[in-house]
């Protein structure tokens, strides 16, 4: 009964490691297909071509200071993966749904946003041939470099850029003409929305010798710019034409009063809405007209204490003639400083 108990015994340790060795060969064969769906791209002998859309939705914020906008849109990612074509017919379905992270997708993300962008939802979808559908609602805040020159009759084409980390030997981008645009109502305050239009590039890595695709949606917004004409451009006009004024008086007390506070006028307005104005390094259109306000106005102001002295000396035929001149000469110099200030930003 003993040496039968022994018997026993060893043949139970001799199968027992047989057996883990099957299960552990089974479970790394069930295992393999997963990992090469997930992590191989397709095609290995060529590159994969991905098919790009982009959709605006909204704008939810735009920051000149920060030179940031924040919207919703839609992602559309089309391509063909051949090893989980299937037979309709034995599915009962036209399309398959999966999750993400069990089948491999493009390892795509935006260039130039700031932080991470918020998905509403995913939707993976494949088709009878192996076409892989992926359609994602996301918000995100992007940065991009605005050219604020000629403000404010300014138009500004803003970017999303889509890349991936994938060599463009593995994985190309074309533009999915159908699904790219923007929603009628989509509305941005101060700002008319134009036309968008996407394409694609390559481009070539700063640090090693590959190629990346990108996707380039572009937007241009055109600045609403009659609140600036009426609010800032139209009474330092006002200010302006009131101070030409001493080239009618032959008071000096009144004209002293009339250029000091046309000066004094013309500085408290700038603060005032000094707020609405960008604050860039660089001269604007706008700044360069306030500029040339200031320097006209500063004029008035010498020209009133030459004007007194003159009169002081007994030289008033002189300074009657001055008064004729400047009464048409200032102007024009005025209207031709502002004509060269539009050619050079506008023109």
């Amino acid at each position: 009964m003993r040496r039968n108990f022994v018997y026993f015994s060893a043949l139970l340790s001799f199968c027992l490691p047989i057996n883990e060795l099957k299960v552990i060969a089974q479970e790394t064969s069930e295992k393999k297909p997963t990992i090469q769906l997930t992590q191989t791209l397709p095609k290995l002998d060529r590159s994969t071509e991905v098919v790009v859309g982009m959709y605006l939705i909204d704008f939810d914020d735009f920051n000149e200071q920060e030179e940031s906008f924040t919207l919703d849109g839609y992602l559309f990612l089309n391509w063909r993966d051949e090893r989980l074509a299937f037979n309709p017919s034995q599915t009962g379905g036209k399309h398959k749904t999966y999750n993400s992270g069990q089948i491999w997708t493009p390892n795509v993300s935006f260039l130039n946003i700031e932080g991470k962008r918020e998905a509403a939802y995913k939707e993976l979808k494949v088709k009878p041939d192996g076409t892989v559908s992926y359609k994602e609602k996301f918000t995100g805040q992007f940065n991009y470099e605005l050219d604020l020159k000629e403000f404010p009759f300014d138009n500004q084409k803003i970017q999303i850029i889509l890349t991936t980390l994938d060599d463009s030997k593995n994985i190309i981008f074309t533009v999915d003409k159908t699904k790219t645009g923007k929603s009628q109502d989509a509305f941005l305050a101060g700002w008319t929305i134009g036309e968008e239009q996407a394409n694609v590039r390559t481009i070539k890595s700063d640090i090693e010798e590959a190629y990346f695709p990108e996707f380039v949606y572009e937007i241009d917004v055109f600045r609403y710019s009659k609140p600036y004409i009426w609010n800032i451009i139209l009474p330092l006009l006002f200010i302006i034409g009131l101070s030409w004024t001493v080239f009618w008086s032959r008071s000096f007390e009144s004209n002293t009063v009339i250029a000091t506070s046309s000066l004094l006028s013309a500085i408290a307005f700038n603060i005032v809405v000094a707020e609405e104005l960008p604050k860039v390094a660089y001269l604007t259109f706008i700044n360069g007209f306030i500029l040339i306000v200031y320097i006209f106005i500063c004029l008035v102001v010498i020209y009133t204490v030459v004007k007194h002295r003159l009169d002081l000396e007994k030289q008033k035929e002189r300074s009657l003639k001055i008064d004729r001149v400047a009464r048409w000469l200032v102007p024009v110099m005025f209207a031709a400083s502002n004509i060269g200030l539009l050619a050079f930003f506008l023109l």
